[in-house]
Parts: structure tokens; C-alpha cells; sequence
């Protein structure tokens, strides 16, 4: 047995997709998603409002650890496990352990923004329900395609199809999972 995806509507205008937008908004929804062939700046700032703060946060997180573990494994190694002086230098020389616990930071910082944006993005996804939508495929050409999602605390989906027309969309399909 399938289950409702969503409601998707398609628009012809980035000004009518925009306005639908705010009015999805507005009327309380907030899980729905915007579908366009180039981006429509007011649009995402109304689809997804306020500030993305994980991905930032997290790469800031491991950057520290990343830091401190750089300089601890050669801390760990030089001071504790096989303290050899070599010209006369102090065993903690924290000069010469920074350029390297540096570029371990770099290395894995780098890895978890990119780990990050896949795990925020839920990519890899190679199957989407809109794809069975005969209409979605234009999303990347010449429509512009807003769903809104049956995982919605207000979603009724007779509503949600009233409303789409009421707005103008051309065209209006529920889909399936």
C-alpha cells in the first residue's frame, strides 16, 4: 500500500511560486519545499527562515579536537612514549608541533563540512517520491515546483489542493511513497 508523500503544485512564474510560498507560510506550514530551474533568492529565505548554525558549529567542534589531537599525538610521542633529545631542544617544543597539528586541524575539519553537508543534505539519495511525478522533471528546465509535505503537523491535503489552485498552480498532484 502507498502512502502521501505530499501535495505538489507546479507554477509558471518564480513571482507565483514566491507568493505561494508565503502564503504556505503564513498559514502555518512548515515542512514543505521548493523546487526551481535557477535559484529564486526570496524563496529560500522563506522556504528555510532563520540561520543554519549546525554545519558551522560542527566544523568549528572538530577543528579544536582536530587541533588538540594533532598536538597530543606528538606530544604523546616526543614527551611520553620515547622522549629523544635531539640538539639540546626541550621535549614539549611547541613550535615545532603547531605547523603540523595545523594541518591535521585543516584535514579533518575539512572532512566533517563535507560529511556535514552530505548528512544535512540527506545525500546521497538516489530515490525521491517526486520523481514518479510526471510534472517534477520541468523543475529543472522551465517550472517552478512547490511540495508541501503530508509529515506536516496542519497538512489536510483537500486544503493544501484548494489553496494551489486558489494561487494559480497550473497543475496539482498528490504523490505517493
Amino acid at each position: 500500500m502507498t502512502t502521501l508523500y505530499g501535495v505538489l503544485a507546479v507554477f509558471d512564474t518564480p513571482e507565483a511560486v514566491t507568493k505561494a510560498a508565503v502564503y504556505l507560510r503564513e498559514s502555518g506550514f512548515r515542512r514543505f519545499e521548493a523546487y526551481t530551474p535557477y535559484p529564486v533568492e526570496p524563496l529560500n529565505r522563506i522556504v528555510h527562515p532563520g540561520p543554519k548554525r549546525f554545519l558551522p558549529l560542527l566544523m568549528f567542534a572538530v577543528a579544536i579536537l582536530g587541533a588538540g589531537y594533532g598536538y597530543f599525538v606528538q606530544y604523546w610521542d616526543e614527551v611520553l612514549n620515547y622522549p629523544l633529545n635531539v640538539g639540546g631542544r626541550p621535549h614539549n617544543s611547541w613550535p615545532a608541533f603547531t605547523v603540523s597539528a595545523f594541518e591535521f586541524m585543516l584535514l579533518v575539519t575539512m572532512a566533517a563540512g563535507l560529511f556535514g553537508m552530505l548528512a544535512a543534505s540527506s545525500l546521497p539519495k538516489l530515490y525521491h517520491p517526486l520523481f514518479q511525478s510526471r510534472f517534477f522533471a520541468r523543475a529543472s528546465r522551465d517550472r517552478f515546483i512547490l511540495c508541501v509535505k503530508a509529515s506536516d503537523p496542519i497538512f489536510d491535503p483537500k486544503e493544501v489542493e484548494e489553496a494551489f489552485g486558489q494561487l494559480g498552480a497550473e497543475h496539482i498532484e498528490e504523490v505517493r511513497t
